[in-house]
């Protein structure tokens, strides 16, 4: 009976923990690289509500967003979205089936830049999600019929904008749902570094730290690619309930010798309601404690396992936050002057 009454305890503990947490850096605008809302209006101004709803509960400012669309609901009027959201979302361009080959194509890679855009988002993880059974297509990033593509893109700094490559593939033993096979998911990540040895100037945000965060080797084989190419950047879309799988001291370390190559994200989606608001807060609030704090937090993004806060340093969180996506991004740095930020 006294253990059960004490495992109450803690669970009730750690949920006053996080819904008492409030940020130690109100000053520290953050921008998510990684969002999908798309071309939906009511869903953008619960965006609007979730930012206010941060900034009087956990006094976080959630400054813009990165809109990447999403596969059914195209952007079609970016325009729009940026009158729905009060200038904080900008838009990319996107292309979540090229297994089935690319939509766009190099003709097509300017005149949706000079529309507005900021850049291409592609979706190239593991080709067993959009090809059938038996079914051809163009299963790796590397395939010879998307070298144009990329070509043009490097030729003209268009920005691949969290391009998706693999799934999340854990140590033995916990190997993931999504790349359970381990030789398949270094198909996918060879195939990636095959494109940038072709492009080693192709300007790149790696979707979902390039999903090399889910064991120390692939940390370290990170840290080579980063350090390989310069132009290479990796955003931490979804990759938060995963750091219990590597080493702490190694993660860190990585946060704070890359902190210029790293943005926040979080994979954010749509939701419905006010419920579903505040659900949405707490989830940005665990991501923020796990940057900010050394508190151990249920769960990052998404997932609930333990993981244990980083603690990162002010001048780490800013680069992570804000200032390497007004580096990387165009239009980003006039947008945030536009909302009244004083950005260097």
């Amino acid at each position: 009976m006294k253990k059960i009454w004490l495992v109450g305890f803690v669970v009730l503990y750690a949920a006053t923990l996080s819904a008492q947490h409030r940020t130690s850096y109100p000053d520290i605008p953050r921008i998510d690289v990684h969002s999908h809302v798309s071309g939906d209006y009511a869903a953008i101004n619960k965006y609007l509500e979730l930012r206010t709803l941060l900034i009087e509960r956990y006094s976080a400012d959630l400054a813009m967003w990165i809109n990447l669309g999403d596969r059914k609901n195209p952007i079609q009027n970016i325009d729009s979205v940026r009158l729905v959201s009060q200038n904080r979302m900008l838009c990319c361009f996107a292309d979540y089936d090229a297994a089935h080959g690319l939509q766009y194509q190099p003709q097509d890679l300017q005149p949706n830049i000079d529309k507005g855009f900021i850049g291409y988002k592609i979706w190239y993880g593991p080709y067993y999600r959009r090809l059938k059974e038996g079914e051809k297509g163009f299963p790796y990033v590397n395939d010879p019929a998307n070298e144009a593509v990329f070509a043009e893109m490097e030729a003209k700094k268009i920005l691949a904008a969290s391009i998706h490559i693999a799934d999340p593939n854990g140590p033995f033993g916990n190997r993931t749902k999504w790349c359970a096979d381990p030789v398949e998911y270094w198909r996918e990540i060879t195939a990636f570094y095959e494109v940038m040895q072709k492009h080693p100037n192709l300007l790149v945000v790696g979707a979902h730290g390039l999903w090399l965060v889910c064991q120390d080797a692939q940390i370290d084989f990170l840290r080579f690619v980063l350090n390989r190419f310069p132009t290479l950047n990796i955003d931490l879309a979804a990759t938060f309930q995963y750091f219990d799988l590597v080493s702490y001291d190694n993660l860190r370390d990585f946060f704070m010798n890359y902190s210029d190559r790293i943005l926040f994200a979080t994979d954010v989606g749509r939701w419905q309601d006010e419920e579903e608001t505040q659900t949405t807060a707490e989830a940005y609030n665990r991501c923020f404690r796990i940057l900010e704090t050394d508190q151990t937090v249920e769960g990052g993004f998404f997932g609930h396992r333990p993981i244990r806060g980083l603690n990162l340093p002010r001048e780490v969180l800013e680069k992570i936050y804000y200032r390497n996506a007004i580096r990387l991004y165009p239009h980003l740095r006039a947008a945030m002057t536009g909302l009244g930020y004083t950005v260097e």
